[in-house]
């Protein structure tokens, strides 16, 4: 169950991200805001969920996964 969790913490903060980018791009600064402490709170999600969570950082701190 803890993976599942964490998979899909994972995929609602990739998304997130795409929409965050989507949002900058388009000069939505205040959204983009937004959406990034929405992102954040994915990744905490996922982070708690997951017992190898150092790994799990490093991988956050790449564009893998991304939509």
């Amino acid at each position: 169950m803890m993976d599942e969790r964490r998979d899909v913490a994972l995929a609602i903060k990739s998304c997130l991200d795409s929409l965050m980018s989507d949002a900058t791009r388009c000069d939505l600064e205040d959204l983009a805001r937004f959406i990034s402490l929405a992102a954040l709170a994915a990744e905490e999600a996922a982070v708690a969920h997951d017992p190898k969570s150092i790994r799990l950082k490093a991988l956050m701190a790449t564009g893998a996964g991304h939509c």
